[in-house]
Protein backbone atom coordinates (compact mmCIF):
# COMPACT_ATOMS: atom_id res chain seq x y z
CA UNK A 1 0.00 0.00 0.00
CA UNK A 2 2.86 2.39 1.07
CA UNK A 3 4.44 2.13 -2.47
CA UNK A 4 1.35 2.50 -4.08
CA UNK A 5 0.73 5.75 -2.55
CA UNK A 6 4.13 6.87 -3.03
CA UNK A 7 3.96 5.89 -6.48
CA UNK A 8 1.02 7.94 -6.72
CA UNK A 9 2.31 11.49 -5.34
CA UNK A 10 5.47 10.93 -7.93
CA UNK A 11 3.20 10.49 -11.09
CA UNK A 12 1.19 13.32 -9.05
CA UNK A 13 3.67 15.62 -9.18
CA UNK A 14 4.93 14.64 -12.46
CA UNK A 15 1.61 15.45 -13.92
CA UNK A 16 1.40 19.08 -12.24
CA UNK A 17 4.98 20.02 -13.06
CA UNK A 18 5.82 22.58 -14.92
CA UNK A 19 6.36 21.99 -18.90
CA UNK A 20 9.43 24.28 -20.10
CA UNK A 21 8.88 23.27 -23.97
CA UNK A 22 5.46 24.21 -23.82
CA UNK A 23 5.53 27.22 -21.71
CA UNK A 24 8.10 28.40 -24.22
CA UNK A 25 6.35 27.15 -27.27
CA UNK A 26 3.00 29.31 -26.12
CA UNK A 27 5.56 32.30 -25.40
CA UNK A 28 6.83 32.35 -29.26
CA UNK A 29 3.63 31.49 -30.64
CA UNK A 30 2.36 35.00 -28.13
CA UNK A 31 5.01 36.61 -29.33
CA UNK A 32 4.85 35.96 -33.34
CA UNK A 33 0.92 36.40 -32.71
CA UNK A 34 1.62 39.98 -31.12
CA UNK A 35 4.79 40.93 -34.00
CA UNK A 36 1.80 40.28 -36.99
CA UNK A 37 -0.86 41.99 -34.74
CA UNK A 38 1.53 45.10 -34.78
CA UNK A 39 2.71 44.78 -38.54
CA UNK A 40 -1.17 44.95 -39.39
CA UNK A 41 -2.39 47.87 -36.97
CA UNK A 42 0.97 49.90 -38.44
CA UNK A 43 0.21 49.05 -42.02
CA UNK A 44 -3.94 50.31 -41.76
CA UNK A 45 -2.60 52.76 -39.49
CA UNK A 46 0.07 54.33 -42.07
CA UNK A 47 -2.54 53.78 -44.83
CA UNK A 48 -5.44 56.06 -42.93
CA UNK A 49 -2.50 58.81 -42.10
CA UNK A 50 -2.11 58.93 -46.37
CA UNK A 51 -5.72 59.04 -46.42
CA UNK A 52 -5.77 62.18 -43.74
CA UNK A 53 -7.89 59.58 -41.53
CA UNK A 54 -5.77 60.86 -38.74
CA UNK A 55 -8.20 60.17 -35.67
CA UNK A 56 -8.57 56.34 -36.85
CA UNK A 57 -4.42 56.38 -37.40
CA UNK A 58 -3.72 57.59 -34.40
CA UNK A 59 -5.67 54.59 -32.32
CA UNK A 60 -4.16 52.17 -34.43
CA UNK A 61 -0.65 53.22 -34.36
CA UNK A 62 -1.06 53.33 -30.55
CA UNK A 63 -2.01 49.63 -30.39
CA UNK A 64 1.56 48.87 -32.62
CA UNK A 65 3.35 50.50 -30.20
CA UNK A 66 2.12 48.78 -27.23
CA UNK A 67 2.17 45.88 -29.13
CA UNK A 68 6.05 46.42 -29.85
CA UNK A 69 7.55 49.79 -28.63
CA UNK A 70 10.95 49.01 -29.70
CA UNK A 71 9.96 49.39 -33.06
CA UNK A 72 11.12 52.45 -34.89
CA UNK A 73 8.55 52.73 -37.42
CA UNK A 74 6.09 52.79 -35.00
CA UNK A 75 7.27 55.09 -33.00
CA UNK A 76 8.53 57.49 -35.78
CA UNK A 77 4.28 57.16 -37.69
CA UNK A 78 2.47 57.85 -34.23
CA UNK A 79 4.86 60.61 -33.82
CA UNK A 80 3.86 62.07 -37.01
CA UNK A 81 0.49 61.05 -36.73
CA UNK A 82 -0.15 63.16 -33.32
CA UNK A 83 1.73 66.26 -35.03
CA UNK A 84 -0.86 65.77 -37.51
CA UNK A 85 -3.80 65.92 -35.30
CA UNK A 86 -1.97 68.59 -33.38
CA UNK A 87 -0.79 66.97 -30.68
CA UNK A 88 2.55 68.53 -29.99
CA UNK A 89 3.77 66.76 -26.73
CA UNK A 90 2.85 63.32 -27.35
CA UNK A 91 4.50 63.96 -31.11
CA UNK A 92 7.91 65.02 -29.43
CA UNK A 93 7.34 62.14 -26.95
CA UNK A 94 6.80 59.58 -29.94
CA UNK A 95 9.42 61.08 -31.85
CA UNK A 96 12.18 60.63 -28.58
CA UNK A 97 11.20 57.49 -28.03
CA UNK A 98 11.77 56.37 -32.07
CA UNK A 99 15.40 58.73 -31.97
CA UNK A 100 16.23 56.15 -28.68
CA UNK A 101 16.17 53.35 -30.86
CA UNK A 102 17.35 55.02 -34.16
CA UNK A 103 19.45 57.88 -32.66
CA UNK A 104 20.51 58.67 -36.08
CA UNK A 105 17.66 58.83 -37.86
CA UNK A 106 17.12 62.49 -40.21
CA UNK A 107 13.65 62.02 -40.73
CA UNK A 108 12.82 61.93 -37.65
CA UNK A 109 14.63 65.07 -36.02
CA UNK A 110 13.74 66.86 -39.64
CA UNK A 111 9.89 66.21 -38.01
CA UNK A 112 11.07 67.09 -34.50
CA UNK A 113 11.96 70.09 -35.63
CA UNK A 114 8.91 71.20 -37.08
CA UNK A 115 6.96 70.48 -34.24
CA UNK A 116 9.81 72.67 -31.97
CA UNK A 117 8.72 75.19 -34.35
CA UNK A 118 5.27 74.91 -34.01
CA UNK A 119 5.32 75.29 -30.32
CA UNK A 120 8.11 78.29 -30.28
CA UNK A 121 10.74 76.29 -28.99
CA UNK A 122 13.10 78.13 -32.26
CA UNK A 123 16.80 77.13 -30.56
CA UNK A 124 15.58 73.79 -30.28
CA UNK A 125 14.02 73.43 -33.71
CA UNK A 126 17.50 75.00 -35.07
CA UNK A 127 19.31 72.14 -33.33
CA UNK A 128 17.41 69.28 -34.99
CA UNK A 129 17.66 70.89 -38.86
CA UNK A 130 21.78 71.24 -38.03
CA UNK A 131 21.28 67.91 -37.51
CA UNK A 132 19.54 66.77 -40.37
CA UNK A 133 21.73 69.16 -42.50
CA UNK A 134 25.38 67.49 -41.11
CA UNK A 135 23.54 63.89 -42.61
CA UNK A 136 24.91 63.78 -46.06
CA UNK A 137 23.13 61.06 -47.14
CA UNK A 138 19.80 62.50 -46.46
CA UNK A 139 17.07 62.31 -49.53
CA UNK A 140 15.94 65.68 -49.44
CA UNK A 141 18.30 68.53 -47.83
CA UNK A 142 15.99 70.96 -48.97
CA UNK A 143 13.35 70.65 -46.18
CA UNK A 144 15.72 70.79 -43.03
CA UNK A 145 17.55 74.23 -44.71
CA UNK A 146 13.55 75.84 -45.42
CA UNK A 147 12.43 74.45 -41.88
CA UNK A 148 15.77 76.22 -40.37
CA UNK A 149 14.64 79.75 -42.75
CA UNK A 150 11.01 79.18 -41.37
CA UNK A 151 12.61 79.23 -37.48
CA UNK A 152 15.31 82.22 -38.09
CA UNK A 153 12.28 84.13 -39.65
CA UNK A 154 10.25 83.78 -36.85
CA UNK A 155 12.87 84.35 -34.20
CA UNK A 156 13.70 87.79 -36.23
CA UNK A 157 16.87 87.17 -37.80
CA UNK A 158 16.10 87.74 -40.95
CA UNK A 159 19.67 87.70 -43.14
CA UNK A 160 20.18 83.95 -41.39
CA UNK A 161 16.64 83.30 -42.76
CA UNK A 162 16.86 84.97 -46.42
CA UNK A 163 20.30 82.21 -46.15
CA UNK A 164 18.45 79.32 -45.73
CA UNK A 165 15.75 79.84 -48.03
CA UNK A 166 18.35 80.90 -50.74
CA UNK A 167 19.80 77.45 -50.05
CA UNK A 168 17.05 75.58 -50.06
CA UNK A 169 16.20 76.96 -53.95
CA UNK A 170 20.01 76.30 -54.73
CA UNK A 171 19.07 72.60 -54.09
CA UNK A 172 16.00 72.84 -55.72
CA UNK A 173 15.10 75.56 -58.52
CA UNK A 174 11.79 74.38 -58.15
CA UNK A 175 10.77 74.59 -54.58
CA UNK A 176 8.47 77.10 -55.33
CA UNK A 177 7.23 78.00 -52.21
CA UNK A 178 10.43 79.20 -50.80
CA UNK A 179 10.33 81.99 -52.78
CA UNK A 180 7.31 83.40 -51.37
CA UNK A 181 8.66 83.33 -47.71
CA UNK A 182 11.81 85.30 -49.59
CA UNK A 183 9.37 87.38 -51.35
CA UNK A 184 7.49 87.95 -47.59
CA UNK A 185 10.72 89.32 -46.03
CA UNK A 186 11.64 91.72 -48.95
CA UNK A 187 7.79 92.92 -48.81
CA UNK A 188 7.99 93.23 -44.74
CA UNK A 189 10.76 95.77 -44.99
CA UNK A 190 9.20 97.57 -48.36
CA UNK A 191 11.61 96.53 -50.52
CA UNK A 192 9.21 95.87 -53.16
CA UNK A 193 11.57 95.18 -56.08
CA UNK A 194 13.13 92.17 -54.70
CA UNK A 195 9.54 91.19 -53.59
CA UNK A 196 8.47 91.08 -56.49
CA UNK A 197 11.36 89.33 -57.82
CA UNK A 198 10.85 86.08 -55.20
CA UNK A 199 6.97 86.38 -55.87
CA UNK A 200 7.14 86.05 -59.71
CA UNK A 201 9.44 83.60 -59.40
CA UNK A 202 6.75 81.63 -57.42
CA UNK A 203 4.31 81.91 -60.02
CA UNK A 204 4.91 78.73 -62.13
CA UNK A 205 4.13 76.80 -59.05
CA UNK A 206 0.90 78.39 -58.46
CA UNK A 207 -1.32 79.03 -61.08
CA UNK A 208 -4.21 81.05 -60.77
CA UNK A 209 -3.12 81.52 -57.07
CA UNK A 210 -5.06 84.74 -55.93
CA UNK A 211 -3.30 85.10 -53.30
CA UNK A 212 -0.68 85.05 -55.49
CA UNK A 213 -1.71 87.40 -58.41
CA UNK A 214 -2.68 89.80 -55.57
CA UNK A 215 0.64 89.75 -53.62
CA UNK A 216 2.56 90.88 -57.59
CA UNK A 217 -0.10 92.96 -58.73
CA UNK A 218 0.40 94.92 -55.66
CA UNK A 219 4.05 95.08 -55.88
CA UNK A 220 3.93 96.08 -59.23
CA UNK A 221 1.42 99.13 -57.84
CA UNK A 222 3.97 99.71 -55.33
CA UNK A 223 6.27 100.08 -57.67
CA UNK A 224 4.61 102.51 -59.97
CA UNK A 225 4.19 99.75 -63.01
CA UNK A 226 0.61 100.14 -63.51
CA UNK A 227 0.26 98.56 -66.90
CA UNK A 228 1.37 94.97 -65.11
CA UNK A 229 -0.36 95.82 -62.28
CA UNK A 230 -3.42 96.65 -64.17
CA UNK A 231 -3.16 92.94 -66.00
CA UNK A 232 -2.44 90.95 -62.47
CA UNK A 233 -5.31 93.03 -60.59
CA UNK A 234 -7.97 92.40 -63.50
CA UNK A 235 -6.94 88.25 -63.41
CA UNK A 236 -7.71 88.63 -59.50
CA UNK A 237 -11.07 90.49 -59.55
CA UNK A 238 -12.17 87.75 -62.08
CA UNK A 239 -11.87 84.77 -59.65
CA UNK A 240 -13.97 85.68 -56.97
CA UNK A 241 -11.03 86.67 -54.19
CA UNK A 242 -12.16 86.78 -50.41
CA UNK A 243 -13.38 90.46 -49.44
CA UNK A 244 -9.77 91.88 -47.91
CA UNK A 245 -8.48 91.43 -51.22
CA UNK A 246 -10.93 92.47 -53.16
CA UNK A 247 -11.51 95.98 -51.40
CA UNK A 248 -7.87 96.26 -52.18
CA UNK A 249 -7.95 95.25 -55.37
CA UNK A 250 -10.94 97.58 -56.73
CA UNK A 251 -9.62 100.21 -54.80
CA UNK A 252 -6.01 100.19 -57.03
CA UNK A 253 -7.85 99.20 -60.02
CA UNK A 254 -9.67 102.87 -59.78
CA UNK A 255 -6.62 104.60 -59.07
CA UNK A 256 -4.64 103.31 -61.90
CA UNK A 257 -8.10 103.80 -63.85
CA UNK A 258 -8.22 107.57 -62.89
CA UNK A 259 -4.35 108.04 -63.25
CA UNK A 260 -4.34 106.37 -67.07
CA UNK A 261 -7.18 108.99 -67.79
CA UNK A 262 -5.36 111.85 -66.58
CA UNK A 263 -2.45 110.86 -68.11
CA UNK A 264 -4.85 111.27 -71.63
CA UNK A 265 -5.69 114.37 -70.70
Amino acid sequence: MRKVLILCVVVGLVGCGPNKKVEADALQAQQEYDYKKALQNYQVGVNYLNNNQILDAIQLLESAVAQDDGNFRYQHALGLAYSMNGDLEKAETALKNALAINPNDSESFNLLGSIYVDMERYDDAIDSFKRVIRDKNYSQPKFPYYNMGVALRRQGRLSEAVAAFQRAVSIDPEFYRVYISLAEIYKESNDYKHALHFFKKAEPGFSENVDLLYQIGHAFFKLRQYDQAKSYLAQVSILFPPPQIDISTQEMLRYIELKQRSAMN
